[in-house]
């Protein structure tokens, strides 16, 4: 995001934070709301949306705030040997990604803030074991008005300041 740029809406911003971990992690990230039951063959990382927070005041630059929180499920098959390892090494990975990150819209966006890391699921019906990393950030939405605004007198001042300068160093000579 540059100047130019702006959140529209809060699922830009999810849609910015997935894509910013399936890069830095090289694999696919989607909703952890499935259609259909699928069996786990290896690590899988998902995302669900959680806590939209409202925030009742506005930014410095008179844009609405809103504080999102986003819930990624790190899910591991328990036939993998040390199933609760793989799941603590694949969540705290997350974690890095994610912890004080921007993901390049800093004008947009506080710094994002890893909330928790616990484990989630463990499901031995259906294979399963769970980790979800919890982060919280805050978001501006929409462009910054451009409006300047001026202290009326403020010139006058100035000019009085100067006259006054100029008579001191008038006087003392």
């Amino acid at each position: 995001m540059n100047s130019n740029t702006f959140f529209r809406s809060p699922r830009e911003w999810v849609l910015l934070v997935v894509n910013h971990l399936e890069q830095r992690l090289t694999l696919k990230v989607d909703t952890v709301y499935r259609r259909q039951a699928v069996e786990l063959a290896h690590t899988t990382i998902s995302y669900h949306i959680g806590e939209a927070e409202p925030v009742n005041e506005y930014a410095n630059d008179g844009r609405h705030l809103h504080d999102i929180e986003l819930r990624f499920l790190v899910e591991v098959p328990i036939s993998m040997d040390g199933f609760d390892l793989e799941a603590l090494d694949a969540s705290t990975r997350v974690e890095r990604e994610l912890l004080n990150q921007q993901f390049g819209a800093s004008s947009d966006l506080d710094g994002a803030v890893v909330v928790s890391n616990l484990p989630s699921k463990f499901d031995p019906k259906n294979g399963v074991f769970a980790r979800t990393v919890t982060m919280k950030q805050r978001i501006r939405l929409g462009p910054v008005e451009e409006s300047w605004h001026y202290i009326d007198g403020g010139s006058h001042h100035a000019n009085q300041a100067d006259e006054t300068c100029e008579r001191i160093r008038e006087e003392g000579s």
